[in-house]
């Protein structure tokens, strides 16, 4: 490869990587070509010359985006609902672009989703396709279930602001929300009458309604569960407090008494607690 060519190459792969944020973060209607091209270093010529325009570019992001996700999660290999459902939240957890990019879409142009050489029209028919050797399941409830497996993954991270409300300090736990999603996808295939290839499927005529989700619920890992966020509240708490001790002991030398020190932080820690501190 040529010089030339090397910084050919690297300058669209400059170009790639400042519209995908560009993209990821204003959408395809409030995305910059100009702040692209200042991003990546080059003049918005350049852009337009090597793509077209904006709407084009944004089909080229997605894309290779949704490349890239397919090639990490591959996701036509996994048989196990569940864990399924995990692998998508964990990808989609760590890189936020590609359900971000898809968001955008949907929202500036509905259900018409561009291609580009008929390689994710391929790839959604893969999907179909496979769906039933994967997860057992009748070919027409095929396309239902893929839906409801990648809402179970996506939604919350999707909305925040709603996962926030529901969940409040508990949004931050990411681990046991996956750990929920992933349980729960698995119970659900349990009761879905016509899934074939899943322990325990119950008949058709004997199935339970969704209540019977929450039947069997596994108290060891809800044990887990809870004790590991109690240890991340007892770090968080002696991270805080050896905060405290430095900052006092750091007031303390510059001067400020003891007593105002107790005062300042009363009902905090305790007067004893605060000429503890100090000497430590």
């Amino acid at each position: 490869m040529t010089a030339t060519m090397k910084r050919s190459d690297a300058t669209k792969q400059a170009l790639l990587r400042a519209a995908r944020d560009e993209f990821a973060e204003h959408g395809l209607a409030g995305a910059r070509v100009d702040r692209i091209a200042e991003a990546a270093g080059v003049n918005k010529e350049r852009i337009y010359g090597l793509f077209g325009s904006k709407d084009k570019l944004f089909d080229v992001i997605l894309i290779d985006t949704m490349r890239e996700f397919m090639n990490v999660v591959q996701p036509l290999t996994e048989t196990d609902a569940g864990k399924y459902v995990a692998k998508l939240f964990d990808y989609h957890n760590s890189n936020p672009h590609l359900l971000r990019l898809i968001l955008w879409e949907a929202l500036h142009r509905g259900v018409d989703a561009h291609d580009i050489d008929g390689w994710r029209a391929e790839v959604y028919e893969q999907k179909f396709d496979s769906a039933s050797a994967q997860f057992g399941v009748d070919p027409q409830h095929a396309g239902r279930l893929l839906l409801a497996l990648c809402g179970l993954s996506n939604w919350s991270l999707a909305v925040p602001q709603t996962t926030r409300l529901l969940l409040g300090a508990d949004a931050d736990d990411k681990d046991a929300t996956r750990e929920f999603l992933q349980e729960f996808a698995r119970a659900a295939m349990r009761n879905l009458p016509f899934a074939s290839n899943q322990e325990n499927t119950p008949d058709p005529a004997t199935a339970e309604p969704v209540n019977a989700l929450t039947a069997g619920v596994d108290r060891a890992a809800e044990v887990d569960q809870a004790a590991q966020r109690l240890r991340k509240a007892q770090a968080a708490a002696d991270a805080a407090r050896d905060e405290l001790a430095a900052a006092l002991r750091a007031a303390h030398a510059d001067g400020t008494s003891a007593n105002q020190l107790a005062r300042q932080v009363s009902g905090t820690v305790s007067r004893p607690v605060v000429l503890k501190l100090l000497a430590d």
